[in-house]
């Protein structure tokens, strides 16, 4: 080994932390200060009973051995809620077997047309070639360049259904929903200005609840909206039931309208709206529905269809009146005095689909009498494709009708 200036010189550090730990061996001499003052008749006391003093013990085993633990109750004919007659419950996430056609007959329904009500196609206007830009950048921004990672939904193969696939990890249907429809939304904002936001207020998972009675049998709706705009006034009725009394509900037979629906003995039957009567913006005027793949299933195992996901628009539009409608006009309410109307956008990020519902009754028994009405679109795609190609980032296929129709819902009154 060939020795070099660098080895003969000496280790700082070293020194240094031995000089450190010498001090620390270091005994205090005695100052004098401390007799001085005694002398004095000024007490003298040792920094730590001041800085912490010492701590009473507590024996703690005397509280513990009078503690009575309650047992939890049984689900049985004792518990405090059970009821003998029983509920059908459909909870946020259930999905109906018919589809449509069973939601039509389950909320006393009418499907008026497969597109919106001529006021709102009328106030569609074109938006400017920078509105869409805009637009086009959100799909980037939600569906892109977002840096969240969530672990997917498994992918599963049907020629392989037992093949363990790799998890994938990225961006849920959800979190694209609610990113892009919150910029779409703040982008209507911008364009509407204050006389009109003044008006609008927006609430974030929403719950709604009501019971009632549907041919003899107690049923309840107990629904999660996830985005809902309310305004100072209610929207102004879409359409008349005496223009459309040629119309009939569709026929499910043997089909019950309620199969499937869980049947519960413990339950209270409590009517929820997510707006208390005191907020000046009370009214339903926009619900917003997120597509949850991973949560909204059926519960056969079977695939879900497009038509089970168009009744989640008309059961959740139907909750979301019918909750404010007993808010207004009180419990026992039947033919409401004036209908009550809630427009409808449920998305999957990519997808939209776009539904008007105008509540005109809560008497869902039967097939006759006054009936609710409902107008429906097809689905409309935002865009074709929005992801990474060979490292660049690529949408295709964007469409101008979704943002046309979002805001004219927001600027309806």
């Amino acid at each position: 080994m060939k020795f070099t200036q660098v080895l003969y010189k000496i280790h700082l550090g070293r020194m240094v932390k031995r000089n450190w730990f010498f001090h620390t061996k270091q005994i205090l001499a005695e100052s004098g200060s401390e007799s001085t003052l005694t002398k004095m008749g000024i007490p003298v006391f040792d920094p730590e009973e001041i800085l912490n003093p010492p701590k009473t013990k507590i024996d703690v085993t005397q509280f513990f051995d009078r503690v009575v633990y309650p047992r939890p109750i049984p689900i049985d004919e004792t518990h405090p809620s059970w009821k003998e007659r029983p509920c059908f419950k459909l909870n946020t996430n259930d999905l109906l077997v018919m589809g449509t056609e069973q939601a039509q007959v389950l909320t006393k329904t009418l499907l008026v047309k497969d597109g919106l009500p001529d006021k709102i196609e009328e106030s569609i206007k074109d938006t400017s070639d920078e509105v869409n830009k805009i637009v086009e950048r959100f799909v980037y921004a939600s569906n892109i360049f977002d840096a969240h990672q969530e672990k997917l939904p498994k992918r599963i193969d049907p020629a392989r259904p037992a093949f363990g696939s790799p998890r994938d990890y990225g961006l849920t249907d959800v979190r694209k929903s609610r990113n892009l429809l919150q910029k779409m939304l703040h982008l209507c904002e911008l364009l509407c200005g204050p006389s009109v936001v003044s008006d609008r207020q927006l609430v974030h998972n929403g719950i709604t609840q009501i019971p009632l009675e549907k041919d003899n049998d107690l049923v309840m709706f107990n629904m999660t909206v996830d985005m809902m705009i309310t305004a100072n006034k209610s929207l102004t009725p879409v359409g008349s039931f005496e223009n459309v009394k040629d119309l009939t509900l569709p026929n499910i037979y043997p089909l019950n309208p309620i199969i499937y629906f869980p049947e519960e003995h413990i339950y209270e039957q409590e009517h929820l709206y997510p707006v208390p009567t005191s907020s000046p913006w009370v009214n339903p005027h926009t619900i917003f529905i997120y597509h949850d793949q991973v949560k909204v299933q059926n519960i056969t195992e079977l695939p879900v269809t497009k038509n089970q996901l168009l009744a989640r628009s008309l059961i959740k539009s139907f909750t979301a009146a019918a909750s404010c409608a007993y808010q207004k006009f009180g419990t026992n309410i039947k033919d409401l005095p004036e209908p009550i109307t809630v427009q409808c956008v449920q998305s999957n990020g990519q997808s939209f689909h776009f539904s008007v519902f105008q509540l005109n009754t809560l008497n869902i028994s039967g097939t006759e009498g006054v009936k609710n009405l409902w107008w429906s679109m097809p689905e409309i795609d935002l865009f074709k494709k929005a992801e990474y190609e060979e490292g660049k980032p690529i949408v295709e296929g964007y469409n101008p009708e979704v943002f046309k129709r979002i805001s004219a819902f927001y600027n309806n009154q």
